[in-house]
């Protein structure tokens, strides 16, 4: 039986990949350009020491319900981790487009989670689901049964995310299905794809190749960030464990503000140059997260920013050697 990665070639799901392949489970990959990413992901599997043999490919376009189908009736599936989807931009830019993929697309996932009786889905949404401001929910990290009426709510995204959520909660209660979402917050890590926030790798990714940073806050902006690897994990555990107390979790590590972001990079890269923008108080997101819930459900503890900043560099640089 193998698990589906249903945007395995993407930022996160690539690094599911890798978390499924260390124990030697066999995976689908299935993304909309099979090839684009497809060496990186090699090259990381035979860094890893594992067999190319375990992984397949599959074009998936997730807006066409036959093509979705066809994947499922010819693999046998123990669990899928649905993470195709269209982020940040494409939202507010083309909500047609995004509706189909991020809408009737996880819904078609849905259905074939029933049809084809799936063990387990666990999918992605985003703590851009709680929508408002920090100030909303006052000092405190905001918990799983936080929420925030519909004129808080910044991005279209977020509101597909909370829709995806909404009908997860209905597949669990009519059909008995068994499904788990987690709630990422500022997920950083090298490898992003020209997203809205490439600010997640670029405040550490730029100064590890010589480059000046710039962020789009203020240095007293603050956030809450979880290492894209750590991430992942929190996904895989997710899906490989035999029963699950709840199917909501937040997936935060730490927060904390520029000056402290700063000082960890300094940490390694002593004359860093980042740059802040200080007529933007803050990100339209919320500051913390409770996270004791994932930790206790899984059993695991994210990495602490700093360890996730080294990561970020020692990546960069292995990436880089020599042309730095």
């Amino acid at each position: 039986m193998s698990v589906l990665v249903t945007g395995g070639l993407g930022f996160i799901g690539s690094k599911v990949v890798l978390q499924l392949l260390k124990r030697d489970i066999p995976v689908i990959v299935a993304d909309l350009d099979i090839t684009k990413n497809r060496d990186k992901l090699e090259k990381n599997i035979n860094k890893i020491g594992k067999n190319k043999v375990l992984v397949n490919y599959e074009k998936l376009d997730i807006t066409d319900f036959q093509n979705v189908e066809k994947i499922f009736s010819k693999n046998k599936l123990d669990c899928v981790i649905n993470l195709a989807y269209g982020i940040g931009a494409i939202c507010e830019e083309n909500p047609l487009l995004a509706s189909k993929i991020n809408i009737v697309g996880t819904t078609s996932i849905f259905e074939m989670i029933v049809k084809y009786k799936i063990r387990r889905l666990v999918f992605a949404s985003s703590e851009t689901v709680y929508g408002a401001y920090q100030e909303f929910y006052g000092d405190r990290a905001v918990t799983e049964n936080d929420y925030s009426g519909i004129n808080n709510h910044f991005y279209t995204y977020g509101v597909m995310k909370l829709l995806n959520e909404f009908m997860a909660e209905k597949y669990i209660k009519k059909h008995g299905c068994s499904i788990a979402y987690t709630r990422p917050s500022v997920v950083f890590g090298y490898g992003r794809q020209n997203t809205a926030i490439n600010w997640a790798e670029d405040f550490a990714a730029k100064p590890a190749l010589g480059q000046e940073a710039y962020l789009p806050f203020s240095k007293n902006n603050r956030d809450n960030w979880i290492y894209v690897d750590d991430c992942a994990e929190q996904l895989v555990r997710l899906a490989l464990k035999e029963t699950l107390n709840y199917s909501c979790f937040n997936s935060g590590s730490e927060t904390l503000n520029g000056h402290q972001l700063v000082a960890a990079v300094k940490k390694i890269i002593p004359n860093a140059e980042i740059h802040f923008d200080e007529s933007v108080k803050s990100t339209p997101l919320i500051d913390d997260q409770n996270d004791e819930r994932i930790r206790k459900e899984i059993d695991f503890n994210p990495r602490s920013f700093e360890k996730g900043v080294e990561s970020l560099i020692k990546e960069v640089r292995e990436v880089n050697r020599g042309n730095i």
